[in-house]
């Protein structure tokens, strides 16, 4: 399987978006914008007018692992702060995900902010229920490896940390049941809110 190819039936509906939004933005395309969020289907899917009315924040949606691919469409709008995060739909239900590449994506799109003057945020990824839809716990166990090198990465490098694995994680570690729309992935309204909750004052210690 492919660096940041998504695994089972959602995956494939996943990809099969993927081809017709690729580096779409959700706003006009190349606005200026104070905060840009970079993201696949759980940032699309992030009703932002609802949660944070009146702020100054854009997307970039790209449905693959590698977000520096449209690096042109972030650094057009002349951020503040960039936010990058990456899906759970990228870690393979086998295990044996590639996260060192994961990891190398991250490093890259840092240097990049850095390059335009940007504060960096880097997000946990969002944690799956195991055994809903065809989430597994190999891919579990490789999201929580992922996120533990963000948390360490941005400890070591002075970048703020959006966790959104702490802000919904149960106690087993997993998405919680009542948070997601059936399949363990995505996030229902339930999970929005309370991945909302640490948005704002991530970005207040980013510099918002």
């Amino acid at each position: 399987m492919a660096v940041g190819s998504f695994g089972g039936a959602g995956g494939m509906l996943l990809l099969a978006l993927g081809t017709a939004l690729q580096s779409c933005s959700c706003e006009s395309r190349f606005g200026k914008a104070q905060v840009v969020f970079v993201g696949a289907s759980i940032m699309e899917g992030w009703d932002f007018d609802h949660y944070f009315p009146g702020r100054d924040f854009a997307k970039v949606i790209h449905y693959e692992a590698d977000k520096t691919q449209v690096w042109n469409q972030v650094a057009r709008r002349k951020p503040r702060i960039v936010v990058v995060k990456e899906c759970a739909a990228y870690f393979y239900a086998e295990g044996g995900t590639p996260v060192a590449d994961y990891q190398g994506i991250m490093t890259r799109m840092v240097d990049l902010c850095r390059g335009i003057g940007a504060a960096p945020v880097l997000a946990t990824t969002v944690p799956v229920d195991v055994g809903a839809g065809d989430c597994t716990q190999p891919q579990l166990d490789d999201i929580r490896a992922f996120n533990a090198w963000v948390r360490a990465y941005c400890a070591s490098q002075g970048i703020v940390c959006l966790d959104l694995e702490a802000a919904i994680v149960d106690a087993e570690g997993q998405l919680p049941a009542d948070c997601h729309d059936g399949d363990g992935l995505h996030p229902n309204g339930t999970g929005y809110d309370r991945l909302s909750v640490p948005v704002i004052p991530a970005l207040e210690r980013a510099g918002l």
